[in-house]
């Protein structure tokens, strides 16, 4: 049944069916009249600035699929907030990309570019240092509404336009191209940066160019995005590692162990030994069982040494460390070597008020008194001896406990003279090897027959005082 238009004038008109496509295709265009041009976002953004009761708000750290970027922030700009960070783990990698999961329904894209890389293991390349299956943090870029993926960029990643998820404190690694007075240069990703010298290490490095080519864990300490500048610290992430290292070994070491360590630096009394993450101090006395008048004779900076910890002090964080303890003791045989009465020889090796350690063995060494230097009289033991000089000397006693041993000088001298004495007076020794001849019986004896031969002294009178005879 047809209607026609002129059939009744005052009637309203029937509405006339269109097909589904034109319909769609006509009110597109109207609802484009209305906008004018601007989209549903900047819509809304523009009802909530009007005062409009705002829509639920949503947590932009986790974007669902047909999301769209937060009220006031147009499409594709770039802002990073405190709350756009965000943790997610990678789940595939593909075409120069990093797809991550953000949990729930979301998912994520992120630049491969934007993690670091590190060499092959066997040295032929680089790779990415990034592996699916691990989780990484990640900060909102925007919404890709055709792929329904989120937009990241990788938390302290510096690529060419993204300084802005670079911020003071994150940690980057770099790699050190060039050096200059003031210190290094180093290329992180895409851009360069600056390390003062006074940055690259604990301690102080003369030599910087040691450090070419190397590529170091740094933090970043200031972000010039104006000037695209970028400074970073090596050392502040050493001083972190340091401390966890030190309060773990605090906690671990104690009196009696045997460590192992690295000698930093040497000095006239001794040298201090990095045991991991703590320094010890090992004394020059505590070096050798020898006297040391220099402890770079004994250790060097950078060797590594076998010490035992003596003491431990954590109030006050010291260490003592030694090195001779590790070492045979001589003083465990000295009584046999060297009993009391005898006389031996020994090198002068340090002169006192009060007198001169002789050494009679590598690190035994015994003390002459200035009473015992010589038999006369002296003020001052350096006009009877000096360092060095080769001297023998009577072991008058031995305290082994206290390693100390007392020695005479004089009565070595004494004996020396007595023994001198008896040669020149023609004492026969006390014992002979040589067996008397034998005599024969009713023959004179061989002492009677020197007696005869020898003439008779002539008998001296001495007259008396008074004339007496």
């Amino acid at each position: 049944m047809a209607f026609s238009s002129q059939s009744n004038p005052n009637s309203n008109p029937a509405p006339q069916i269109k097909p589904d496509a034109a319909a769609r295709a006509e009110l597109d265009q109207e609802i484009e009249q209305a906008l004018g041009g601007a989209s549903i976002e900047d819509l809304m953004a523009a009802s909530v600035s009007k005062g409009t009761p705002p829509a639920p708000t949503l947590d932009p750290s986790r974007p669902v699929r047909g999301g769209r970027p937060r009220a006031g922030q147009a499409e594709g700009e770039d802002r990073v907030m405190p709350d756009n960070i965000k943790l997610g783990k990678v789940v595939a990698i593909r075409e120069g990309n990093v797809f991550v999961d953000l949990g729930g329904k979301s998912q994520g894209m992120c630049p491969l570019e934007q993690f670091d890389q590190v060499p092959d293991q066997d040295g032929a390349g680089e790779r990415r240092a990034v592996e699916i299956g691990h989780e990484y943090e990640f900060v909102f870029k925007g919404y890709d509404r055709r792929e329904g993926l989120v937009m990241l960029a990788r938390r302290g990643a510096i690529v060419h336009g993204a300084w802005e998820t670079l911020q003071p404190g994150d940690i980057v690694e770099g790699l050190v191209t060039g050096m200059n007075k003031g210190g290094l240069e180093l290329k992180i990703s895409n851009a360069r940066a600056f390390m003062p010298a006074g940055q690259v290490d604990t301690k102080f490095n003369p030599d910087l160019s040691v450090f070419l080519n190397q590529r170091f864990t740094c933090q970043v300490t200031k972000v010039d995005r104006s000037d695209q500048n970028i400074i970073v610290s090596r050392k502040a992430v050493l001083e972190v590692e340091e401390a966890k290292a030190a309060e773990k070994a605090w906690g671990e070491i104690a009196a009696g162990q045997i460590r192992e360590g690295t000698v930093r630096s040497v000095q006239a009394y001794g040298a201090f030994v990095d045991l991991g993450g703590v320094d010890g101090l090992l004394h020059v006395s505590a070096m050798s069982h020898t006297r040391v008048s220099d402890p770079t004779k004994v250790v060097k900076p950078g060797d590594k040494v076998q010490v035992m910890v003596l003491s431990v002090d954590r109030e006050k964080q010291r260490i003592a460390l030694g090195l001779k303890q590790l070492q045979k003791d001589p003083w465990d045989t000295a009584q046999g070597e060297f009993p009391v009465g005898t006389t031996i020889t020994g090198t002068v090796k340090k002169i006192m008020d009060f007198g001169a350690f002789v050494e009679l063995a590598p690190g035994v060494e015994g003390l002459v008194h200035i009473s015992q230097l010589t038999t006369r009289r002296v003020t001052k033991v350096s006009d009877v001896v000096k360092e060095g000089d080769s001297v023998r000397a009577k072991i008058l006693s031995i305290d082994l406990e206290k390693h100390r041993i007392s020695l005479s000088m004089a009565e070595a001298e004494r004996d020396s003279r007595a023994v001198e004495s008896a040669a020149t007076a023609g004492v026969a020794p006390a014992a002979s090897d040589t067996p008397p001849a034998a005599e024969t019986p009713g023959a004179p004896s061989a002492a009677s027959a020197a007696a005869a031969k020898k003439p008779a002294k002539p008998v001296r009178k001495t007259p008396l005082k008074g004339g007496l005879s």
